[in-house]
This record gives structure tokens, C-alpha cells and sequence, in this order.
């Protein structure tokens, strides 16, 4: 899908026709590709790029002064996981704007904003990249809350349902860790190429985009690490649960023996003193219970129930 938009009296973008100052291309088809590129000559893998979830971040400039900035960013995948996937941020030789991905994403604070006449294109390009880099910490701070719940609730589980979250979270956070690493590689090309350019104004916005993206790369891999510590501990715990568990029936197991043998005993078939008394049962039983208390009262004293 191909949507374009223009600057207004306002100095807002607003649906266009033709593709002039922006031009949003969502989930688009090969085709749709390829109109885009012929309009504004540049190269079809510019925007093909999108096309494979696993394309690496570049930047690149053409012989015809076209430029693309190919990051990542995050959405939701399969299994609760959350991956990476590219976009295409292309500026022309004509002043306009490309912005090319897969997946919608919330660009409300995009056309809300004004824009210099003459300086829209890089209001928008950072606008785009900040937002990007946004998206990133909101699924961090997601993450830190779902990983502080299992931490809760972790003590006395012994279910499969933590382990799962937790594996999707630590892929999540492997993807992340992966394109933030390359995101930042790529932005400080481009800030290099900003700065030999004398852009140093517009250098110094997209230096602030790298910051939020090292950040973001630094909180990943710290939170990788308490999510493998986490995983250790709950391996640990949920062994010792199950342990416990054992333990206690074992232990049952052999109270509840007791009873049965002495009852067993009695009641075979020959002749045992007392066993015509009215009041055996009562001894029986009695002293049933007395055994079985004080083994109980042993075993639990040896922290063996």
C-alpha cells in the first residue's frame, strides 16, 4: 500500500495525491516497489530490502544524490515473541521522503507536528528514527514488567507457563540485541557522513537517536543477563519444589505403611493372642497411631517430612 502526503498551509503533512514531500509505503508488493523507485529513480533494493526479515542495516548513497538509511525496528511475532524486522528511510534528490516497512505502526505524533518548509526533510527523518528508537524502550519497559511478575510469582511454581514466557522474552531480547548492535553501527556512519556533509545541525539530532539506541542496547543486555539468572533460579527452585514434593509423599508413603502392616498382621488367618478380646481393636489401633506419631515426629524432626 502506497500512501502519500504533502505539506500543508499549515505546515502539517496531509494526504496527497501525488508523491511529493512523503510517501508511506506499507506491506507493499514487488510491483508497488517498483513504481515507487522509477518515480523517484533510485535503485528497486532500496525499498526491496524490506522484502527479507533478515536484512542487514546499511546506509547507502547513489550516483543520482538518493540516500537510504535501512535500520530495524521491533513488532510482535509468533509465540508472544517480539522480532526485528527492516525499514527503508529514503530521502530524494527531489527533497521527498520514503518511509518503507511491514508492519503499521503508530504515526500519530508524526502528523501531528509542524514542519519547517525548509527543513521538513530532516524534521521527518528524525521524527521517523526517533520514533523507531521509541518503540524499542516501550517493549523494554514491557519486558522489565513481565520479567518482575515471573520473579513473583516464581517461588512456589512448579508449571511449564513461566519457562515459556520466559523464552520468549530471552528471543525477543536476542533479536534486539542484534539489530540495536547494527543500528548503531549504521548511525554512526551516517553521523560521519553528516558531519563531512556540513550537516552538523542535523548530525548532532541523529547523534540523539544513537544515544537512545545505545541506551536501549545497553538495558537489553543487562536485562538478558537477569533473565538468564532468572532462568537458573527457576531450574533450581522448581527442582527443589519437585524435591520437596517427593519427599513428602515418600515420607506419607511410609507413615501410611505402618498402619497397613499391623493391620495386615492381624489379620491373618491364625490364631494370635488377644484376638478374641473385644477390647483389641482399641489396642491395635492405639497403638497404631502412636507409632505412626512418633515416626512421624522423627522424620520431621530430621527434616525428613
Amino acid at each position: 500500500m502506497i500512501k502519500n502526503y504533502e505539506l500543508s498551509d499549515k505546515k502539517k503533512l496531509i494526504k496527497s495525491d501525488e508523491m511529493k514531500n512523503f510517501t508511506y509505503v506499507i506491506n507493499p508488493t514487488r510491483e508497488e516497489i517498483g513504481k515507487v523507485a522509477k518515480t523517484f529513480d533510485f535503485p528497486f533494493d532500496y525499498l526491496g530490502g524490506i522484502l527479507d526479515d533478515y536484512e542487514n542495516a546499511r546506509f547507502e548513497t547513489d550516483d543520482n544524490d538518493n540516500n537510504l538509511i535501512l535500520l530495524q525496528y521491533p513488532a510482535a511475532s509468533n509465540y508472544n515473541e517480539v522480532a526485528t524486522f527492516p525499514y527503508s528511510l529514503i530521502w530524494t534528490k527531489s527533497e521527498s521522503v520514503i518511509l518503507a516497512m511491514n508492519h503499521d505502526i503508530d504515526n500519530q505524533a508524526m502528523f501531528e507536528r509542524e514542519y519547517d518548509y525548509k527543513r521538513y526533510k530532516h524534521q521527518l527523518i528524525f521524527e521517523v528514527m526517533s520514533q523507531m528508537t521509541h518503540i524499542y524502550h516501550d517493549y523494554l519497559r514491557d519486558f522489565r514488567a513481565r520479567r518482575r511478575k515471573l520473579e513473583v510469582g516464581i517461588k512456589n511454581s512448579t508449571k511449564n507457563d513461566q519457562i515459556v514466557d520466559m523464552i520468549a522474552i530471552q528471543a525477543s531480547l536476542i533479536y534486539f540485541e542484534d539489530a540495536l548492535d547494527n543500528n548503531r553501527d549504521v548511525l554512526k556512519n551516517f553521523i560521519d557522513y553528516l558531519r563531512a556533509e556540513d550537516e552538523d545541525g542535523f548530525a548532532d539530532r541523529i547523534y540523539d537517536v544513537f544515544v537512545e539506541t545505545d541506551q536501549a542496547y545497553t538495558e537489553t543486555r543487562i536485562q538478558l543477563k537477569l533473565l538468564e539468572n532468572l532462568r537458573d533460579l527457576f531450574s533450581n527452585i522448581v527442582s527443589n519444589n519437585l524435591n520437596i514434593v517427593m519427599k513428602i509423599m515418600t515420607s506419607a508413603t511410609f507413615v501410611l505403611g505402618i498402619p497397613a502392616m499391623i493391620f495386615g498382621f492381624y489379620g491373618i488367618n491364625v490364631p494370635i493372642a488377644g484376638q478374641t478380646d473385644v477390647w483389641m481393636m482399641w489396642v491395635i489401633l492405639g497403638s497404631t497411631l502412636i507409632i505412626s506419631g512418633l515416626v512421624v515426629w522423627f522424620l520431621r524432626k530430621r527434616d525428613l517430612m
